[in-house]
């Protein structure tokens, strides 16, 4: 029997949300969905009842400890890949840094290998670590400062729900997330991230917060208390574009 790896072609590389703005693949897999897969009951007997940060912080380092398989903006549990960073994005969690996505820096990883690997055998694949969270409103203001003093290792995009936006990147420019090294090929980069993309996402993962929110009754405290966490949090990006650091990234979230 043949196996997936050996059935891969030249075409399977990772794409979707922080593929090519320009490609036909672009946002046609990975997105979090804007469309909640639970009832109100559902939603309340997986997510809680959300009253305070804290809530959220712990639903979201439940999330990334596997102690629940979803959250609004993702219905399946995390990837494989994510378990060599689990015990820091359930710090980040629990401290209030609201994790999205994420990946952890690789240094010529075979392509052949069951968990990293991407695209034909005999080749090497490579990755920057990034961290894309939410970040609530009290918090942004120091987190900004740390990424600020690290502009010249960090590229970061960031954004609130009322559409202001800033980063470090270039005008114009994206930013490599992922790239492989294959034999007779030129060098593949299928992930990146840019300003077009980023804020096409940010549209989406803000708007999940008022659809959670419209489970429960309008005036509830539950759903007052989610839609003034989606006014006053910001969705951030931050890729370190040193992946010999493996772990530097880690550092700005404190």
């Amino acid at each position: 029997m043949t196996s997936t790896a050996e059935r891969r072609v030249w075409d399977d590389f990772p794409n979707g949300r922080w593929g090519d703005a320009r490609s036909p693949a672009f946002g046609s897999a990975d997105a979090y969905g804007a469309m909640l897969k639970f009832d109100a009951q559902g939603a309340a007997r997986v997510w809680g009842r959300p009253c305070t940060l804290d809530d959220i912080s712990s639903l979201f380092a439940r999330y990334v400890t596997g102690e629940i398989a979803s959250l609004p903006w993702s219905d399946e549990p995390l990837r494989a890949e994510t378990e060599r960073i689990g015990a820091e994005l359930a710090r980040v969690n629990r401290l209030g840094f609201w994790t999205l996505a994420s990946q952890p820096a690789l240094d010529g990883v075979a392509s052949a290998d069951a968990t990293h690997g991407w695209g034909p055998r005999g080749g090497y694949v490579y990755q920057k670590a990034f961290v894309e969270c939410f970040v609530a409103g009290a918090k942004f203001g120091s987190f900004l400062s740390r990424l600020q003093s690290s502009a010249s290792r960090v590229t970061y995009y960031a954004a609130n729900r009322q559409g202001d936006f800033l980063t470090n990147a270039h005008a114009g420019e994206g930013t490599a997330l992922t790239w492989g090294v294959f034999p007779g090929r030129a060098v593949v980069q299928p992930t990146l991230i840019d300003k077009i993309s980023f804020l096409a996402w940010r549209a989406e993962a803000f708007q999940t917060w008022r659809e959670w929110a419209a489970m429960f009754a309008q005036a509830s405290q539950e759903a007052c208390f989610l839609r003034e966490t989606a006014d006053e949090c910001w969705l951030v990006n931050v890729v370190d574009n040193d992946y010999k650091q493996a772990d530097a990234i880690w550092e700005l979230f404190q």
